[in-house]
């Protein structure tokens, strides 16, 4: 994956809104930033945790480009996204066709998992 500390394709009604969903959740986000992997490129929300792993929302860049900020926290809403976030900590969601896939994001190479 490669990893870029900034988002400049990120609108920022998008960046806003996604940040308060995560903050409504109880999760206190940093600024967005960007990660590409073999997938897809992804903008990623990443809780500030003081213990522990913290919680992350990636969402795909097709995603952020066709959908207002009203009609993405719809599907984050109407998917279960926070719950999937609560249950895997963290998850990114992409469209396939006319539905959306939300999965676990997968450990990084030689990424060890932290015991909390």
């Amino acid at each position: 994956m490669t990893f870029s500390s900034e988002s400049r394709d990120l609108p920022p009604d998008i960046d806003a809104a996604v940040a308060q969903w995560m903050r409504d959740h109880g999760w206190d986000v940093a600024p967005a930033r960007r990660e590409n992997d073999p997938d897809a490129g992804f903008h990623v929300w990443q809780g500030e945790a003081a213990v522990g792993r913290s919680h992350a929302l990636w969402i795909a860049d097709s995603m952020v480009r066709r959908l207002s900020a009203e009609q993405l926290l719809d599907v984050l809403r109407d998917e279960g996204v926070a719950d999937e976030i609560r249950i895997n900590f963290r998850v990114r969601i992409q469209e396939r066709g006319a539905e959306y896939r939300i999965s676990p994001v997968p450990r990084r190479s030689g990424e060890q998992r932290q015991q909390e």
